[in-house]
């Protein structure tokens, strides 16, 4: 019966050590979507800047 309840005891160190490797990686993956994100909107902030500088040297031409 001890045996038993060590062997179970060993498995459920396993498993919870298992799940903390995968909420350590998805906590890993979010940080990383996060500065994607965030680079994102700034290169969008950017885009949108050249946009409109290009609109305004363009506005210079008539046809």
């Amino acid at each position: 019966m001890n045996l038993q309840i060590a062997t179970a005891a060993e498995q459920q160190s396993a498993v919870a050590e298992s799940i903390n490797r995968s909420v350590l990686s998805v906590r890993d993956v979010a940080e990383q979507s996060s500065t994607a994100s965030q680079q994102t909107a700034a290169s969008s902030v950017e885009l949108a800047r050249l946009g409109c500088e290009l609109q305004q040297l363009v506005a210079r031409f008539r046809v």
